[in-house]
């Protein structure tokens, strides 16, 4: 299939982001593809007013909805799109839930860690990470003493963050986690208590030493699992389930190369033939992240509507930020579509285009079709450009027969029009092709 370079570069935006407004498609499009990836992976010139944005919406950010709303505010007026979409993927990867935390400050701490060492050295980010409050008290290291090692850091260090099932041995998770001993927190900071460190000989997936906690990260990173199961976690986030061998190797060589950089990483993942093939295209079910703030973005609302609650609506699809599921974070796929969650899409779908806030609509199809040149009469024009705007392509004849003997005349009807062409836009929205990014 022969996909368009605007159409990639959208896909690039659904991926590398949370979708795009048709000046945000505009603005990349005329970089060309490459030009887009290297505008995305190099964020930090960008300037980014989402920052300072969030700051002036007066969230409440000592409670957990508080964060919420930041955060998602942050990933719909971002700049840097693939900056939020990396801490988003670092929050799921790095699970750490605040049901037990009970700190939303540490959380959105660990938010904004995540964020600053998005694209960074991946060994940075887990050393910043293994010494953050949130996961200090999360995996209970912060009880971790040399006459009670516990082990819960030690093994998820190697389990879920860094290695993989079968690439360890219970013996190494037990030494590790004497490594660990004496990390506590103090106020809000980590702390570093020798007295309850076990400054022992360890013996650590091979290497025996008077190891602390860095040392076993540093260790652990460097294994060749290490750069084969980071490769396969990203590449199965941004591209498809199930990659090739080869596609993980060639991933895990410039892991190595780079001396760990996710950037590296993350630019040949985007600029690789298997992410603009036919196999990746279309291919993954939207999270409920990805649905609601590329909904806002395909329908030109430009704020959250307070009254909208998007964090409650990401809560009843199955995502709920800072809160998730499992140690393993949210399992993804599939797993986002249920009887229950699908009836919830097409409700949020509805809500957001017939919905108001202080007597002005969310969407207004007026103004799209007007800044589009299509005339409100016009059915096919009107079907075609939210087809195309939506899932990318002029509605399949059946389709567009379908939406027109839906419609009938309504749209020659001024009474009717706008209510039957928010009706094709639920149609479209709700269809498939629109539930995978």
């Amino acid at each position: 299939m022969a996909i368009s370079q605007r159409y990639q570069i959208a896909h690039l935006l659904r991926r590398a982001g949370f979708g795009a407004t048709v000046a945000e498609l505009d603005q990349y499009n005329k970089l060309g593809f490459e030009g887009a990836v290297d505008r995305l992976l190099d964020f930090g010139s960008v300037p980014d007013p989402a920052e300072e944005g969030a700051t002036r919406q007066g969230f409440d950010l000592a409670k957990s909805d508080g964060i919420r709303q930041w955060w998602l505010y942050r990933m719909f007026r971002t700049t840097r799109p693939l900056q939020e979409k990396l801490t988003l993927f670092w929050h799921g990867h790095f699970a750490v839930s605040n049901a037990k935390v009970n700190n939303p400050v540490w959380m959105r701490a660990q938010n904004e860690l995540f964020r600053r060492n998005a694209a960074g050295s991946f060994r940075d980010l887990v050393q910043a990470v293994a010494k953050n409050p949130a996961m200090l008290r999360w995996l209970d290291s912060a009880t971790n003493r040399k006459r009670a090692p516990n082990e819960n850091f030690a093994r998820e260090l190697m389990e879920l963050f860094c290695l993989g099932i079968g690439n360890y041995t219970e013996a190494d998770v037990k030494e590790a986690a004497r490594a660990f001993t004496g990390w506590e927190i103090r106020g809000d900071s980590f702390y570093f208590n020798p007295n309850e460190h076990d400054d022992g000989d360890k013996t650590v997936l091979g290497r025996t030493g008077n190891l602390g906690g860095e040392a076993v990260i540093d260790h652990v990173v460097a294994r060749p699992a290490a750069a084969r199961f980071l490769a396969g976690k990203l590449f199965r986030f941004f591209v498809y389930d199930d990659p090739e061998p080869a596609v993980i190797d060639r991933l895990a060589r410039v892991y190595t190369a780079s001396g760990y950089s996710i950037k590296a990483v993350m630019r040949e993942i985007l600029l690789a033939p298997e992410f603009r093939s036919d196999r990746a295209y279309r291919a993954k079910i939207k999270s409920p992240i990805e649905l609601t703030i590329g909904a806002l973005k395909d329908t030109g609302v430009y704020a959250i509507p307070r009254n909208l609650n998007l964090a409650s609506w990401t809560r009843s699809m199955g995502q709920d930020l800072f809160y998730p599921p499992t140690v393993k974070g949210w399992d993804g796929g599939r797993t986002w579509l249920t009887a229950a969650t699908l009836v919830t899409r097409c409700n949020f779908l509805s809500r957001l285009l017939s919905g108001s806030e202080n007597n002005q609509r969310y969407v207004k199809p007026d103004v799209l079709l007007g800044e589009a040149g299509i005339s409100g009469d016009d059915t096919l024009g009107v079907i075609n450009l939210f087809a195309e705007r939506f899932v990318e392509a002029d509605a399949k004849p059946a389709l567009a027969t379908d939406l027109e003997a839906f419609v009938g005349e309504a749209l020659a009807n001024r009474a009717l029009r706008d209510r039957s062409t928010r009706a094709i836009m639920h149609l479209i929205m709700a269809s498939p092709s629109y539930q995978a990014a």
